[in-house]
């Protein structure tokens, strides 16, 4: 992993060195010029203490890669749970530092080795896509296990944690401490001993060789699963000695102190690991450090972070698309398709037993039955509940765009909930400030969500898998820090916003009124998106998604048909932002964080990500969890349930319910004519699928949609032609 810097010649490393040195000291001069209140060497070397802690993070994270080929979205989280620990020890019990920083350490690699054992390793077949989203069920999970810790140390207790270090020294314009010193020296020497690891122990080298061939070390002898689980302890000790360096610096208020503000954080560790190409660890420690120095200088003389974020994303940008060749590497584990081999639709009921008199009174039934419960919701609960339950209609709508750009389009996006921000905020700036009808307002901020995701689309053209959410993420970030904060861009903006009457006749102001709008909004959604899956349009989608080079070769225009399910994923997303602004009285920038589109992409990775049904449950669970559950078993019930349906049911809470009816209606059908009448719905979504019937629209993205992991279609047709064609009719009952 350092082989590239530590195999160059003595002579040739020193000279790198200087040429940094003299690029370094020239840019200074510049700069110091340059900007209004100059670059002063005491927010160099401020800079540069935060930088390191980033580096920690960042080696963490390219280690992780380098061995296992997974970017690991929980890297800033992964030592928080034993870094805590260590930090209450100190506070409530008064142990020793040096004491509390050692058994933090030790924690947070048995926490490592732990969760490598006996939760990733259970992906270890799975895709790499499917790997990164365990890991952002992880850092859920753990960021929820760090803020509960405290609370039930029943406090904060007294004193404060802090390095036993006296020294004090001042450099214009900051005074430092030993809080500063310990990170400038400890850093440093955990990444050079790091480097010594990997260079020159057994186990190093036995990582090292994992990481360049993993079948060839296995067939040397190489122990690969007790590397995979070293590599995760390393990674989770650098994460928390980044968490115990950087608490006596900023302070131990609250869980956002010690995560950085969370995915700010991980911002900065990506953009780092990025800029090494994600495999040189001397090259993304020196970014980090530069990152650390230029977030610095920036908030020395412009007095914000917001333009510091916005410049991390195109650097994520610049940096992905530069060395595209190198992300998209290894497309075979971490592509789209065998996201969607992991998560399947739902199969429709066979026509042979949809079209039995008792089948199709009990859907209707079934269906009536919902739908008046959801109807009567407002006449039999508190307007509090029924604002609640309004929260969970609009989050249903938005996790109908991720269904559609996630589980057809096979793109992770953690920013949907921003795409559904600039919606809202389009919504409420035009019908506030400029008078619009509300209507022709949500509308507009309908196409321009549908823009916006267009536009973070492009990336996708060039980087698939697990970077380009890293792209999204960074969307997010930049989002909440810039774009949807009124005191940055006040003309788009509107914090404030009456609710409208609907063309002039449908008052909103009550909750029940909004709550009816909210229902009918998302009923027309469903309806129209199935419609969707079922046409042409879907099934290309669906094509496109399962093999891109095939479908091109059947003269579809792949770049088309991904820009185009961007789009309506983001019109479906603006519009439940519109309904969101609407419901919150105005856009509040402090809604749209990160953590919101993280909650979100689990809500549908709970529900099933490859169901409308799985968008509408997914709802109910995370706007139900946070009804009733405070700030951070709402994290835990989030993550831990997305990781514990990854194991046990992949589909989601969906597809233990289609699993449930496939059962019992073969059941049914059995005892009604036979047990060879008819095999299981859910039997038959495992096999290749031969398409035997045809619509007049049917064409090759049908066959296409079907041909992923297949291999040749079988010769001897299904028993049940409706059967057959269950994969190209669309998904649910």
């Amino acid at each position: 992993m350092t082989r590239t810097f530590a195999s160059m010649p003595r002579a040739q490393r020193t000279f790198a060195f200087a040429g940094c040195a003299m690029a370094a000291g020239a840019c200074w001069l510049v700069l110091d010029a340059v900007l209004p209140r100059g670059v002063p060497l005491g927010t160099v070397l401020l800079g540069a203490v935060f930088g390191s802690l980033y580096a920690l993070n960042a080696m963490g994270l390219v280690l992780v890669y380098r061995a296992n080929k997974v970017v690991n979205f929980a890297q800033a989280e992964f030592g928080s749970v034993a870094a805590v620990i260590a930090i209450e020890l100190v506070l409530q019990w008064n142990l020793n530092y040096f004491a509390a920083a050692a058994i933090g350490l030790g924690l947070a690699a048995l926490t490592g080795a732990v969760v490598e054992a006996t939760v990733l390793r259970r992906f270890r077949k799975a895709s790499r896509l499917v790997l990164a989203v365990a890991t952002i069920a992880l850092a859920q999970l753990l960021a929820g296990v760090s803020i509960i810790i405290p609370v039930l140390w029943q406090g904060l207790g007294s004193g404060r944690f802090e390095t036993p270090w006296a020294v004090s020294f001042a450099l214009d314009p900051v005074s430092f401490d030993g809080d500063h010193l310990a990170a400038l020296v400890v850093a440093p020497l955990a990444a050079g001993a790091l480097g010594w690891f990997l260079l020159r122990s057994r186990y190093g080298v036995a990582i090292r060789a994992a990481a360049d061939n993993g079948d060839r070390a296995s067939a040397l002898g190489v122990p690969i699963r007790r590397t995979a689980t070293i590599v995760w302890a390393l990674a989770a000790t650098l994460s928390a000695l980044a968490v115990l360096l950087r608490v006596p610096i900023v302070g131990f208020t609250s869980f956002a102190a010690v995560s950085g503000a969370g995915s700010s954080l991980l911002l900065f560790t990506l953009a780092a690991a990025v800029i090494g190409r994600m495999e040189s660890l001397p090259v993304t420690a020196f970014a980090a450090v530069l990152l650390g120095i230029y977030q610095e200088v920036v908030i020395w003389n412009y007095s914000t972070t917001a333009a510091v974020d916005a410049s991390l994303l195109a650097v994520i940008l610049v940096a992905l698309l530069v060395r595209r060749d190198t992300f998209s590497r290894g497309r075979g584990h971490a592509g789209t398709g065998s996201w969607s081999s992991t998560m399947r639709e739902p199969v429709p009921i066979a026509k042979r037993l949809a079209s039995l008199p008792e089948i199709v009174w009990g859907r209707r039934v079934l269906l009536t039955a919902v739908l008046g419960a959801a109807v009567a919701v407002p006449l039999v609960a508190s307007p509090t509940f029924v604002s609640a339950a309004t929260l969970a209609l609009v989050y249903a709508v938005l996790g109908v765009s991720l269904v559609v750009l996630t589980g057809w389009g096979g793109h992770i996006s953690l920013g949907q909930f921003s795409v559904a921000g600039f919606g809202g905020a389009t919504t409420a700036v035009l019908f506030t400030d400029h008078q619009w009808n509300a209507v022709l307002a949500m509308l507009a901020g309908v196409v321009v969500a549908a823009a916006v995701s267009a536009l973070l689309g492009l990336p996708a053209l060039r980087v698939r898998g697990p970077f380009y959410a890293v792209t999204t993420l960074a969307f997010a970030v930049t989002s909440f820090t810039f774009f949807l904060q009124s005191k940055y861009v006040p003309w788009f903006v509107e914090p404030q916003m009456a609710r409208p009457a609907l063309l002039n006749r449908f008052p909103l102001e009550h909750e029940w009124q909004l709550y009816v709008l909210a229902l009918m909004v998302l009923t027309m959604v469903l309806v129209a998106v199935r419609r969707l899956r079922r046409s042409r349009t879907g099934r290309v989608v669906i094509a496109v998604r399962d093999n891109d080079t095939a479908a091109e070769a059947m003269t579809v225009d792949s770049t088309r048909v991904t820009l185009q399910t961007f789009a309506i994923s983001g019109g479906i997303a603006g519009l439940a932002g519109a309904l969101y602004v609407i419901h919150q009285n105005g856009l509040h920038g402090d809604a749209f964080t990160p953590e919101a589109s993280l909650r979100l992409f689990s809500m549908v990775v709970i529900g099933g990500v490859g169901s409308l049904t799985g968008a509408v449950l997914g709802a109910v669970y995370i706007r139900g969890t946070e009804y009733v559950l405070s700030a951070g078993w709402q994290l835990i019930a989030s993550g831990g349930g997305v990781l514990v349906l990854l194991m046990i049911c992949p589909d989601g809470l969906s597809g233990l319910f289609f699993r449930a009816r496939d059962r019992l209606l073969v059941g049914y059908g059995n005892r009604r004519s036979g047990p060879h009448v008819e095999p299981s719905a859910a039997d038959l979504s495992l096999e290749p699928v031969t398409i035997t019937d045809h619509d007049e629209d049917e064409d090759e993205a049908t066959v296409l949609s079907h041909s992923h992991d297949a291999g040749p279609p079988p010769s001897s047709p299904s028993p049940d032609p409706s059967v057959s064609a269950a994969g190209r009719r669309g998904a649910g009952p």
